[in-house]
């Protein structure tokens, strides 16, 4: 009879990690489909209650890729898998991406807000709201691909999660 060899037990910093990975997955989906169907309609009707929303749900966004950073050093730290180093500096880009974003949330929240003028200081007197819009494209690509980076490291948190929850 053969040996078995016995896979160390899940650390609590795995399950956290990784659980809060699918639940990244989960709200990157659901904010990139609110992107899809809300913003045609902010933009269609200037609707200030659709830009405050679409604001607020990359604020979460961006929160939660920060935090999920974090956890990912955290768990290398813990486990000493390098799954986490990984993951981490992924999340880094994607945080960084969303700083450079930042500043467009921040100016489509204050003009849902009726703040006008505090979204044109944000932008600059130098630049008008259409060139500032047009200068947007390359900022867009990069958040969408750190979406979909995103996406891929929930997918491979689940993967991996179902696979040790099955080996122990």
């Amino acid at each position: 009879m053969g040996k078995k060899i016995k896979k160390e037990p899940l650390t609590k910093a795995e399950k956290v990690y990784r659980g809060l990975g699918i639940g990244l997955f989960a709200y990157t989906v659901g904010c990139a489909g609110a992107g899809a169907a809300l913003f045609p309609k902010m933009t269609e009707n200037e609707s200030k209650t659709l830009a405050i929303a679409m604001s607020s749900i990359f604020f979460g966004y961006f929160v939660y890729c920060a935090v999920q950073m974090f956890l990912a050093f955290f768990y290398y730290k813990k486990t000493e898998e390098f799954a986490g180093i990984g993951h981490g500096v992924m999340l880094s880009i994607t945080t960084i991406i969303n700083i450079v974003n930042l500043k467009f949330f921040l100016v489509m929240l204050f003009e849902g807000l009726g703040k006008t003028d505090t979204a044109k200081r944000i932008i600059g007197s130098s630049v008008s709201e259409t060139e500032y819009l047009q200068t947007l494209s390359g900022t867009w690509t990069a958040l969408l691909f750190g979406m979909v980076a995103v996406m891929i490291l929930g997918i491979l948190c689940t993967v991996k999660l179902v696979k040790r929850i099955g080996d122990n």
